[in-house]
């Protein structure tokens, strides 16, 4: 179970009350298909695309169901709904990589990082910022500017695709 603060209450509160409540709000049910697209998302260590989460759940039989039932079918759709959900609820963030398609990242329970992106390959790869942030911030301070957030995405050549164009 993922725990983080609730800005609301400012309680210590499961990820699963923080987006039911939201969707009260919104007058909306938590409904079973919710509910495992929450779990799959918040089993996402790094950076992830709707599609492949699609690809991911179609057919898959979740850890909290028995091996001899049956796979729950979600559809692309509901996916794509419960995503904007959990943007609006801010448990997941989009991650700006490239304007061709959307990536997701959680909110809770990590510390900030970059992405490499190789050109070539599409590859992700996520990297800790500390360094980063304590230079952003000496920056920031030398112009006056307070930071409200930021994002490093480096584009490049991994390689793996420099050993391919070379083989």
């Amino acid at each position: 179970m993922v725990r983080t603060a609730d800005a609301e209450d400012g309680l210590i509160t499961p990820v699963c009350s923080i987006f039911r409540r939201f969707l009260k709000r919104q007058n909306l049910r938590f409904t079973t298909e919710r509910a495992l697209i929450l779990e799959a998302v918040m089993s996402k260590a790094d950076v992830f695309e709707a599609d492949d989460l699609y690809a991911e759940m179609r057919g898959a039989v979740p850890e909290s169901r028995g091996a001899g039932e049956k796979p729950t079918t979600v559809s692309r759709a509901t996916i794509y709904r419960t995503l904007k959900h959990l943007l609006e609820a801010g448990i997941i963030r989009e991650v700006l990589i490239d304007s061709g398609k959307a990536h997701y990242a959680q909110s809770f329970g990590g510390r900030p990082t970059g992405h490499l992106v190789c050109v070539e390959t599409e590859r992700i790869v996520a990297f800790p910022t500390e360094r980063l942030d304590a230079l952003m911030r000496e920056i920031c301070a030398e112009h006056g500017f307070e930071p409200v957030s930021h994002r490093l995405v480096v584009y490049g050549v991994s390689p793996e695709a420099s050993a391919a164009d070379q083989g």
